[in-house]
Parts: structure tokens; C-alpha cells; sequence
């Protein structure tokens, strides 16, 4: 669906900056996904602290080399997670699992966790059926951004950047949303329904949130950042949604700096 037009874009924008900036001294950066081993957690209170696994990542445009804490601390049930982070997105995800991101020349921002031995899928469409857990950043100022974001809030400004072009994804009938606050709307995708859920379409149920601030009394023009999470697992680990979606919602917590 929407997702397949969001990754070519971005996969665009990054093949092209790669092209253009081997003229200026800025190359793409490609390196095999982490595979990381678990380590137990540490407890005080209620907050646990576990270990963060980095991910490699596909630049674009300017290499980065963001800092990337080697623990952090979550008040979530923690048994079988770890942390996977780039130093610029952060997520929960089943412990020892490998990992690898993207970060578009156009701003896309993309991560992905999934089981060791598979093929960097942050840099292609997931297939339906895989076991991932996805978070993707954009902004709502541009195309791919705002065809992101605007199936699962279909009132926003985000729905009408495609006025007299391209309209906005309809959802699957079969695919079920909750708007939880103004900014924040949770989602399914029941198993065999292709909707906003990395991996859903396949035997696998595809559960997550998406985050938008609905900046008042006027969403600036340049848009803002959106950000949506999809945890499709198994059913020997799809308890652990749970746990990812409640950190994701309190890491990525809806914020506008007003600049």
C-alpha cells in the first residue's frame, strides 16, 4: 500500500544523495545489521535499566555519528526486551534480535528490528508476514511524510498537502484505530490485512501507534515531526507489543519546538 510509495521515496532520496555526493566528498554508508546477545536487566524501583544494541545505518546525505548510550532505563515489563537504538531513534525490541536503519537524504528516518540472519529491511519494503518491529520519523512538510501519517488521522493538514495531486490512503475496512489523545492514534492489522503495520498482510497480526501533533490554532507550513511504530510478532513473543508500544509512546511523546 501507502508504505511501498514511502519507501521508494526514500530509497530515492538516499540513492540520489549517494550519487550526487560522491562529488562532495558525501558517500552512502552501508554496514551489515547488528546482531547483539542478551544481558540481564537491572531494577531500582520501578525503573529497569537494560542494554542498548547500536544499529547500523544507510545515510543518505552527511554520514552522522550520533552517540548511542550503551544502557537506558524504561519503567516497562522488561523480560525478553533490550533496547536498539542509531543515536537518533530508539526502540524496544525482543532481546538479541538484529538491527539496522536509514536515514533519508530528505529527513525520512526509518529502524528496524528483526530476527538475526535476515537481510537489512530498513532499506526495502517489508514482506508481509515478517516478524519486525519498525519506527518510522517523517515530517508532514513533504510528500512521503504526509502520506504517512494522514490515513491514520484523516482530518489534518497532513491530508490536504496532497490537494489536487495525489489523495490520501484510505485505511483497510478490516483495520481498527483508536485515537487514544488529539496527537496519538494506536492501530491493528488483523493477520492476512495489508494495512499500516510493517509485516501485516502475511499470517501475522501488526499492532502500533502513530504519533502527530496537531499543532494549533495552525500547522506550520513546513509541517512537523510524525513518527509511527509497528510491532509485528509471533505468538510466542506478541505479548512483548505491549511493553514497546508503552516506551515508544513515552520516548516519542507528540512535541513541536515552535521553530
Amino acid at each position: 500500500m501507502w508504505r511501498a510509495v514511502l519507501i521508494a521515496a526514500v530509497i530515492g532520496s538516499a540513492t540520489s544523495a549517494c550519487t550526487t555526493s560522491k562529488d562532495s566528498n558525501h558517500e552512502l554508508s552501508t554496514t551489515q545489521p547488528t546482531t547483539t546477545s542478551t544481558s540481564p536487566s537491572n531494577r531500582v524501583g520501578n525503573v529497569a535499566v537494560l542494554p542498548v544494541a547500536a544499529c547500523p545505518t544507510t545515510y543518505g546525505a552527511n554520514n552522522l555519528n550520533p552517540f548511542v548510550p550503551t544502557e537506558l532505563p524504561t519503567a516497562e515489563t522488561v523480560h525478553g526486551l533490550e533496547f536498539y537504538s542509531n543515536g537518533l531513534l530508539t526502540v524496544l525490541g525482543p532481546a538479541g534480535w538484529a538491527c539496522s536503519a536509514l536515514v533519508a537524504a530528505d529527513g525520512a528516518q526509518r529502524l528496524d528490528v528483526y530476527p538475526s540472519g535476515q537481510s537489512d529491511l530498513s532499506v526495502t519494503n517489508v514482506p508481509p508476514g515478517s516478524e519486525v518491529v519498525q519506527l518510522d520519523s517523517d515530517y508532514t512538510g513533504h510528500g512521503p511524510g504526509a502520506q504517512l501519517i494522514c490515513p491514520l488521522f484523516p482530518n489534518s493538514p497532513a491530508v490536504t498537502f496532497y490537494a489536487g495531486a495525489l489523495p490520501c490512503p484510505t485505511l483497510p475496512s478490516t483495520e481498527s484505530t483508536q485515537r487514544l489523545t488529539d496527537d496519538v492514534v494506536a492501530f491493528r492489522d488483523p493477520s492476512g490485512v495489508r494495512g499500516t503495520g510493517a509485516g501485516s498482510g502475511g499470517p501475522l497480526s501488526s499492532v502500533g501507534d502513530a504519533v502527530y501533533p496537531q499543532v494549533k490554532p495552525a500547522e506550520p507550513s513546513d509541517g512537523v515531526t510524525v513518527s509511527v511504530l509497528s510491532c509485528t510478532l509471533a505468538s510466542d513473543l506478541d505479548s512483548l507489543c505491549g511493553s514497546i508500544q508503552a516506551d515508544f509512546l513515552t520516548r516519542d511523546a507528540p512535541a513541536y519546538s515552535g521553530s
